[in-house]
């Protein structure tokens, strides 16, 4: 079990889910430095009140030496070409409208033009599933997870959070939830955190596996 990670819990406004998260994987590799929630906002390019993309952070990690692998059932070439078109292709109205609610669409079309150049940056286009999760964590990635929160709570909803796996076992998964309320090493049946993650309880389903090059570190320039 990964339970040497550090864990951090969501701000108070309760958006700030992936920011927490990436708080976990850089405290884990760079102990020494601090990384407050106001500079983990700029890093991210999260507005108040509105939902974070990984593109901005992912770019951020390429730069200071991580190796990435991001994947994700959205292709981001079409998504760079045809933009909102794109994702309505591909996304039910209630999510499209969620996603248009609370994320900058037109400033994540972007960013995704520069994430596709990127070759420090493996962009999978696939639906994810626990068999990568279970591959990249043996091979020592941290693991971050896009998940339906409401699954966990038997709610018929939606919604997208973030959280960092610490165990995975034959029968349940281990994981830092940031919340609210944040639950350290939260332990869930293994069934049910597939259903959390994958369709159609989570339609845009996501793993972000990190690993920083120990060979080769950059310096942070913040």
């Amino acid at each position: 079990m990964r339970s040497i990670i550090p864990f951090f819990e969501n701000t108070k406004d309760n958006s700030h889910c992936f920011q927490a998260c990436l708080k976990m994987v850089l405290k884990f590799y760079f102990p020494g430095k601090n990384y407050s929630y106001r500079l983990l906002d700029k890093i991210t390019n999260h507005k108040k009140g509105m939902w974070t993309w990984q593109g901005e952070a992912l770019l951020f990690l390429s730069k200071i030496g991580f190796e990435i692998v991001n994947i994700e059932n959205l292709d981001y070439k079409r998504f760079a070409t045809r933009g909102e078109t794109y994702l309505k292709s591909i996304w039910s109205k209630e999510i499209f409208d969620l996603q248009d609610k609370y994320s900058n669409l037109k400033r994540e079309q972007q960013i995704a033009r520069k994430l596709i150049k990127n070759k420090n940056i493996s962009i999978i286009n696939k639906e994810t599933n626990i068999r990568d999760m279970e591959d990249y964590f043996k091979k020592d990635f941290l693991l971050i997870v896009s998940v339906n929160p409401c699954v966990f709570s038997g709610e018929k909803c939606y919604w997208s959070h973030s959280v960092v796996i610490t165990e995975i076992g034959q029968k349940y998964i281990k994981f830092h939830d940031p919340g609210l309320p944040g639950i350290e090493n939260r332990r869930v049946n293994r069934k049910l955190f597939i259903k959390a993650m994958s369709k159609p309880w989570k339609e845009d389903t996501n793993l972000i596996a990190l690993k920083l090059n120990i060979k080769n570190p950059k310096k942070i320039h913040l």
